[in-house]
């Protein structure tokens, strides 16, 4: 019986409808794994199947266009291709490496070489395609119980080595093995039945029975394999809120215990702040007391004003530390005149603007009042302004604005200063975070502005801020205004704020000539001011704000016998400064003392491989670095003149002995002559002019004259030949008389 007036049988028909709902299933499968290699290649499989029968079961058939002939070979070839690939397809799956020859070669000689010679060419010559499919299934199925002898003997050795081994084979891949071998064998009788005749249902069923098993055993294989993963994922999530609900009570105890941690370090701060207040209050009277007694001085301003740093982080650490835990710290019940505080406030920022050039221009309208703390209103009106001078720069413009729109209270603070960067804007109102700025570098602890915004929230007020990079930053306060009497309104005016005035600018101290020279590089200015004044009595000081300025300045100097650094500076810290002067021929010999907080060995020894002599941590005894110093510019003295003693004793035109060498040291000596008008007297000696004296010495020619006028003067001389005389050997007894 055929199927619909076509020469395919209904049995095949069947077939091939089985076939493709097994093909749509597991291309299902295999769409949810894409990673399973074996199931794609049977799904190539499943197509050849499907080709093989649709082919050979519709061919030929004279109602198709198709050529008669064309349809033949057509039918055969799809054959022919489904065999090669059940060759292949056992060769993959069960990885015989054994059998490549029979998937390459094999395939080639025993396959296609049969169905060109042996099936087209004689059913081309003849038209017979019976004699054709008789001679061309000969070679085919001897190549085909080679195979599977060869196959069997491989899949028999490979199950036997994993048992030896202990190595654990997928237990389908056994039931897939039988299976795939009794579809071997069923495809191996094909070649048995196309040579008796033409019996499409036996053919078809026959070929088709194994790889039909096959399907079978591979639907179950996924069924067995979805219910265990199934069951693994049970199981997984089973553990994993196992897992889960342990991770969340360790992360409960550990939260717990860090939150004692914090809480007891928070607490040890706290006391030992406590602790601190006290010794600071003496300090602070006995040093009022001592003011009193014996007027005060620079040091004392010093002092002062550092002890009042001190104090003023103290109880801003105090303060922050009472918002946090819900204290209140001011009582809001009184009613303060926001602009009285205000402009008393401005009267006494006034001197300190001036003081670093900065226009304070202020528009506040009168008798706005508020309900809150007048320190509370002070506290938010001095950190704003304060910040305000600190970062505004030299010669900046400060806007202080107090005005009153509809029921609210608008402070408005703007400086034009550097401006802060858009990413740390955000960061601005959180405690202990602190702006990079080289003009006030490291001062304080970075509260004032977060508890300003403290102090703000508690008034039911908002704070906000806009700034621009080299333009400037504007603050804006509002607060709920309060309306009343004058009469009943309690105004609370400031004491006078006793705040240190930094210096906003410190010059060079040079005296004299004859002194060595040091140049010292810190961005506080606090810091280089105290240094400053600790060394201009003994030496000439140069001061530089960051390395940038040390170098400049270092083009513009004479000659410098020292330098002390600081390392933590912007524009060009004092690592990079370091490694600069090293590689210059001019500056290169110059030693360098490192002064810096940084105190790690890491960083002790970055200090010492760039070349610096010392690395001295802060907080230091100046007494000790003024010793060092003392040391350091002496021995450089002394090396300066040994080396001119060298030279001397090697130079062609003045042949000095070692006594007459003696003498003329001495001679320097007994003159008052310093260690560089030594240096120089000996060049003058050695008939070098004043430029190439100053090429030598690498100084200027007219710094070259200034120190020869010293000479000069010092020796009671007025011409070279006469200081040559009486610096000689013939001068010795210079020292007896005088």
């Amino acid at each position: 019986m055929f199927f619909a007036g076509t020469k395919m049988h209904l049995v095949t028909f069947g077939i091939v409808a089985f076939e493709l709902v097994m093909l749509v299933v597991q291309v299902i499968y295999f769409l949810q794994r894409p990673n399973d290699k074996k199931r794609l290649w049977y799904l190539i499989l499943l197509v050849f199947l499907i080709l093989y029968n649709v082919c050979s079961g519709l061919f030929p058939d004279k109602q198709f266009v198709i050529p008669i002939t064309i349809q033949t070979i057509i039918a055969y070839l799809v054959g022919f291709s489904m065999s090669m690939y059940v060759i292949y397809y056992f060769y993959k799956v069960f990885e015989l490496k054994h059998l490549k020859f029979f998937v390459t070669y094999g395939i080639l000689l025993f396959l296609v070489v049969p169905f060109i010679f042996l099936f087209i060419v004689p059913y081309l010559l003849t038209g017979d395609s019976r004699l054709s499919s008789k001679l061309t299934v000969i070679i085919p199925f001897f190549y085909g119980l080679s195979f599977i002898y060869c196959s069997t003997r491989a899949l028999i050795k490979k199950f036997r080595e994993a048992r030896l081994e202990n190595r654990i084979l997928d237990d389908p891949l056994y039931e897939h093995a039988v299976v795939a071998y009794i579809s071997m064998l069923c495809w191996a009788a094909l070649p048995v039945i196309v040579f008796f005749g033409d019996f499409q249902v036996l053919e078809h069923s026959v070929t088709n029975a194994g790889f039909m098993f096959m399907t079978v055993i591979y639907v179950r294989s996924a069924i067995k394999q979805s219910r265990q993963e199934y069951q693994r994922l049970l199981e997984s999530e089973k553990n994993l809120k196992e897992l889960n609900n342990n991770l969340q009570h360790k992360v409960k105890e550990r939260t717990k215990s860090l939150e004692e941690l914090n809480t007891q370090q928070t607490n040890t701060f706290i006391n030992l702040a406590h602790e601190t207040k006290t010794p600071l209050t003496l300090i602070n009277n006995y040093l009022s007391e001592y003011e009193q007694k014996h007027g005060s001085n620079e040091e004392l301003n010093v002092i002062k004003y550092n002890i009042n740093r001190l104090t003023s982080d103290i109880v801003n650490f105090f303060d922050l530390e009472r918002f946090k835990r819900g204290f209140g710290v001011y009582d809001h019940n009184e009613i303060s005149s926001f602009s009285c505080l205000l402009s008393a406030k401005l009267c006494l920022f006034a001197l300190q603007a001036r003081n670093s050039s900065i226009r304070l221009e202020q528009n506040i309208e009168p008798e706005l009042l508020i309900k809150a703390s007048a320190s509370a209103i002070e506290r938010i009106i001095n950190n704003l302004i304060e910040n305000a001078i600190r970062h505004s720069g030299n010669d900046g413009v400060l806007k202080v604005a107090l005005k009153a729109v509809e029921g609210e209270l608008i402070f408005t603070v703007a400086d034009s200063g550097k401006g802060i960067p858009k990413d740390q804007q955000k960061k601005i109102f959180e405690p202990y975070f602190q702006l990079g700025d080289h003009q006030q570098s490291n001062e304080g602890m970075g509260l004032g502005l977060s508890i300003v915004k403290k102090v703000v929230d508690g008034l039911g007020g908002s704070i906000s801020l806009s700034s621009e990079v080299n333009i400037g930053t504007t603050i804006e306060v509002r607060l709920k205004q309060h309306v009343g009497k004058a009469e009943h309104v309690k105004t609370v005016c400031p004491s006078a704020i006793n705040f240190a005035e930094t210096p906003k600018q410190l010059d060079d101290s040079v005296s004299e000539s004859a002194k060595a020279s040091v140049l010292l590089v810190e961005d506080n200015l606090a810091m280089l001011g105290y240094l400053s004044n600790k060394l201009k009595s003994r030496y000439n000081v140069y001061l530089a704000r960051n390395g940038s300025e040390a170098i400049t300045k270092l083009k513009a100097i004479a000659a410098v016998d020292l330098i002390v650094s600081d390392v933590m500076m912007e524009n060009l810290d004092g690592f990079e400064l370091c490694k600069i002067l090293s590689r210059h021929p001019k500056f290169s010999h110059i030693p360098l003392i490192f002064l810096t907080a940084k105190s790690t060995n890491k960083d002790k020894l970055s200090a010492l491989k760039l070349g610096a002599i010392d690395f001295i941590e802060k907080p230091f005894v100046v007494d000790q670095l003024l010793q060092k110093i003392e040391c350091v510019i002496s021995l450089s003295a002394k090396q300066r003149l040994a080396a001119f003693n060298d030279r001397t004793n090697t130079n062609a035109d003045v042949k000095l002995t070692s006594t007459s060498q003696i003498s003329f040291s001495e001679n320097c000596i007994s003159y008052g002559l310093s260690v560089r008008e030594t240096e120089i007297a000996g060049l003058i000696l050695q008939g070098l002019n004043y430029r190439e004296i100053g090429e030598r010495l690498f100084i200027s020619t007219k710094t070259v004259n200034a120190h020869v006028t010293h000479i000069f003067e010092k020796c009671e001389v007025k011409t070279k030949i006469a200081l040559v005389n009486k610096l000689s050997l013939a001068q010795k007894d210079i020292r007896e008389n005088k």
